[in-house]
């Protein structure tokens, strides 16, 4: 297999590009890569050890890859100076510049000033450009498949896609429910039914087991149980941040819902059922303070008024008193 003179890797997920990376590794038809990792946003993103391996060939021809993370904080004379030194790389390097941000359209976000330039113009038109908005329910199939087939691991009938159901959208957190099951299935390296109890719940809480267990009295401990899950296995700013928007998302349909503009609302009968029931609930009053308490979260957390584990305590607190009040409880 030719490989490509450089590459970019253009994913958010740092375990989707790890993989990618080894995957990329494996295929070259060269053994015995050395991984050498640099940081795009250190003060300092490219030392002279980076340049001294991207342009001399050393003695002993090992091949190396310069795995260059979070590349996206690049500026402008950093493309420059790597676009004219790019072309007289030494033959036993790869470099591979990871483009980190977050995918807020389905266009990839690659930044302006690096997509006029050569370097990247000619990894796109080469197909040196590998591109992943992160691990969806779509390709977490894919994703389990694939680790099964690495690891010589076998599924009972339906597991398989009952698995792919159960893991969070987070490549890192999939490893670790991964491992764990390999290491549950040691003895036959076959997934059974039995063994997705092992599997944490996983991912955001779906809004409407979030907002039943918050007007039921004596669910609050259900409640912070699903909350610390998820807490723990995001990071917080990520997790508090999915909530927060999610809360907002939802209070504004169940406005729509209850204020005659359900043709704008766009979501399925059965969840606009859900919705405008749970908004009838809440009334007027209670959605507006469902909307302040959301709004309240993130302007917190952004001013640094608060620290996030405090923002997530407050917020879960108020919805409870919230949910409770509106559903006739204590």
């Amino acid at each position: 297999m030719k490989r490509p003179a450089y590459s970019f890797l253009v994913c958010p997920d740092p375990q989707l590009i790890k993989s990618r990376i080894e995957d990329m590794l494996a295929q070259s038809g060269v053994s015995g890569w050395e991984k050498r990792v640099f940081w795009g946003d250190d003060e300092v993103p490219l030392p002279d050890a980076f340049w001294t391996d991207l342009t001399i060939k050393g003695l002993f021809s090992q091949p190396k890859a310069l795995v260059v993370r979070r590349a996206n904080n690049f500026k402008v004379d950093q493309w420059d100076k790597l676009g004219n030194a790019i072309t007289g790389a030494s033959s036993d390097v790869w470099p591979i510049f990871c483009l980190e941000s977050e995918w807020k359209t389905k266009k990839a976000p690659v930044p302006a000033h690096l997509a006029k330039r050569e370097i990247y113009k000619r990894a796109d038109k080469n197909g040196w450009v590998w591109q992943s908005p992160g691990l969806d329910r779509t390709g977490m199939r894919d994703f389990v498949r694939s680790w099964a087939s690495q690891n010589q691991i076998r599924f009972d009938s339906g597991v398989e896609n009952l698995l792919a159901q159960a893991l969070p959208e987070d490549a890192v957190a999939v490893r670790l429910e991964l491992d764990k099951l390999e290491l549950a299935v040691m003895d036959d390296r076959t997934v059974r039914r039995e063994h997705l109890d092992l599997v944490a719940p996983t991912g955001e809480m779906q809004f409407f087991e979030l907002m039943d267990a918050l007007g039921k009295p004596g669910a609050e401990a259900h409640v912070w149980k699903r909350v610390l899950e998820d807490h723990l296995k995001r990071a917080q700013d990520r997790m508090l941040f999915n909530l927060i928007g999610y809360l907002a998302s939802q209070a504004r349909q169940m406005w729509m819902l209850t204020h005659g503009e359900e043709q704008a609302v766009k979501a399925h009968p059965f969840v606009k059922k859900k919705l405008t029931a749970k908004g009838n609930m809440l009334g007027e009053a209670g959605i507006k303070r469902l909307i302040d308490l959301a709004m309240d979260a993130e302007f917190s957390v952004k001013t640094g008024l608060r620290r996030q584990e405090e923002v997530l305590d407050i917020l879960i607190a108020s919805l409870v008193d919230l949910f409770r009040s509106r559903s006739g409880g204590r």
